[in-house]
Parts: structure tokens; sequence; C-alpha cells
């Protein structure tokens, strides 16, 4: 296994605050070496370490005071997962484009789609882990800025992720998936079958595009076959890859919190999409307030009050039994919020 120090090494580098990034990055990325487990390990602390939300609502015609902890989104744990999960959905709520069927081989015609998945893999022997992960968004721009030049407009989708194969010389370095919608030119797309007997499609035009994208390592291209395909590929992907305490969804979970990247990215005419698509569920104009964390709107002046452990939470109110809960109300404000005295 590349890039592992000794496990004395990572006792000595790590401090008893690992679970906050600022400690866990001066601890673990000025190693000579990244130390994979140490990673995981601080990040799960981080994870794990469960903190609230105190939030006061001020008192104000039909609504009392009242005092909340909601429990904090961190990337990895449940709360995280479902507000990522509904910020995705609109993938697959979205308009049926569909751009081939199966059937559509059946004849002499072409079957082509504007639609495809990428895959952009790095080659361990050009760089450290560490500088894949430093250096991966600018070879990244250089790729789809290569492939607009040619192309045109490309809207994308893209997940940066840990390679998982632990016995692999490329184990935790960076990779991407991608969703590239090509909105000016279209591919010529045909069936395959794997040496495992799984059908997909992949397009003529495969190497071509490799060349124009100019990426340093392998690539794989499939064509997806319709706009609901997105949902099948990027979403049902991310959540085996991004959700939950798997190993894989650990490990990509980790990497990202270490090197401050964002889970996912959308750009373009995804990102419009999810625009109208939230409108659409919501009538802003009879109602007027502050927003959610999911873009919901009410009515009523909600203040923060900090940023609890829950810990320091059940210490504070002994009485109430926080458990696996995401929200609590509580008895008193313990705080002297903004504005309440």
């Amino acid at each position: 296994m590349r890039d592992l120090i000794d496990p004395l090494q990572w006792e000595i580098a790590v401090t008893s605050k690992a679970y906050r990034l600022k400690a866990a990055r001066e601890s673990l990325l000025n190693l000579p070496t990244l130390y994979p487990k140490g990673i995981v390990s601080s990040f799960e602390s981080w994870r794990d370490y469960v903190e609230f939300l105190v939030l006061h609502r001020e008192e104000s015609p039909g609504y009392s005071a009242k005092t909340i902890a909601v429990k904090c989104s961190k990337r990895g744990n449940d709360v995280y997962g479902r507000r990522t999960e509904r910020k995705l959905g609109f993938l697959k709520e979205s308009e049926n484009e569909v751009f081939f069927q199966p059937k559509d081989f059946d004849s002499d015609k072409p079957v082509k789609t504007r639609l495809l998945w990428v895959t952009l893999t790095w080659n361990s022997n050009l760089s450290s882990l560490k500088e894949s992960w430093e250096h991966g968004e600018y070879y990244y721009n250089l790729f789809i800025t290569n492939l607009r030049n040619h192309y045109g407009r490309i809207d994308v989708l893209r997940f940066p992720q840990a390679s998982p194969d632990e016995n692999g010389a490329a184990y935790c370095y960076l990779h991407y998936h991608l969703v590239l919608l090509f909105l000016d030119c279209e591919f010529t797309v045909f069936p395959s079958l794997s040496s495992g007997g799984d059908l997909s499609y992949r397009i003529e035009e495969k190497d071509e595009l490799a060349a124009q994208g100019k990426w340093h390592s392998f690539i794989d291209v499939k064509a997806i076959n319709s706009m609901a395909g997105i949902y099948n590929y990027a979403v049902k992907h991310y959540e085996n890859a991004g959700f939950g305490t798997s190993d894989e969804a650990t490990l990509n979970n980790a990497f990202c919190w270490i090197f401050k990247k964002k889970s996912y990215t959308v750009s373009g005419g995804f990102r419009a999409r999810y625009a109208e698509y939230i409108t659409s569920l919501r009538n802003s104009k009879t109602c007027l307030g502050q927003s959610d964390l999911t873009g919901g709107v009410f009515p009523q002046i909600w203040v923060l009050v900090g940023i609890k452990s829950v810990f320091e939470l059940s210490g504070m109110y002994g009485g109430l039994d926080f458990g696996d809960r995401w929200t609590v109300e509580l008895p008193y404000c313990a705080w002297d919020p903004p504005g309440v005295r």
C-alpha cells in the first residue's frame, strides 16, 4: 500500500482536537507522506461528533418564543445524506428527454446521444497521492476547457472520488465521475457487452474525445440514453459511494473533507433545471419570511444561538433524550440569543 507511515508517527501527529478540520489538516497534510487510515479515522471522529444548531424563535404576533436544537449536517452523516438526496432529486423528476432506445439499434439509422457518463482516472506514476488531490482541479479545468473549445457548450455534473481499490497502485488517488450534456453536438452510439455479459452503450468518437480533452490518464466513456438516465448513473452511484458509513463512502468523504472538496458540483443547465423545479414546489409570493436549509419559507424570525455538542446539551438539559433525534425542543434557552434578554 502506498503512502503509509508508521502508526507511531500517526499517534504523534494527531492532536486531541483532530476531529476539527483545521487541526486534522495541520496534522496530516504536513506529513512526508499521506496516511489514508489516519485521514479516515480523523474524518470519522469529526463526522460522529454529534453537534446541534441551537435556534431561538423570537416572540411575534401569532408565535410564542421557542428554542430548538437541530442536528448539524456533516458530510457523510444521516442529515447530510437526506439533504443531498433532496437536492439531487430534481434529476429524477426532470423532463424525460430520450436520446435513444434499445429498439433504435434494429434499424440502419445511426443512433445518437448528447449525454455521456465519463470517468477520469489518475495514473499514480504521475504524481503523489497528495498532489492528485491538490492539482486535480487544475487538470480537470484544462480537460473541460479543451472539450468546450471543440464541441461547444457542455453542462456538467461532477463527482470527485477516491479510488477504492486498496490493493491498487492508485488507492485513494483522485478520480472524477462526470455527466456531460453536449448542447451543440451529438455522438454515435453502439451497444457493447462486457466480458461479464453486462450491456452498456459506448460512442464511436471516444478516441477523438479523449484526444481533444488531453486528460493525462485513462478515460472511460459511456453513452446515457435519456435525461432520466442521469439519475440511474449519477445519483444512484453517488448514493452508494457518498452516503452512509460503507468503506467506500467513508473513504470518499474523508478525502473530500481533508482536501476541502465539494462532494459534487452542478453547472449551467443542470442548475437552471434545479432552480425551475424548486420554484414550482413553493409559492414564494404568498409566504414571506426566512428560508430554511432546504429552501422552504416561513414567516417567523429565528436567531442562531450557537453550535453545541450533544454532550453540552445533555449536560445543560439533563432530562432530555437526544438519542438519534434530528430536532429537539428545549424547555428554555440556556444562552442569551441576540436580541433576547
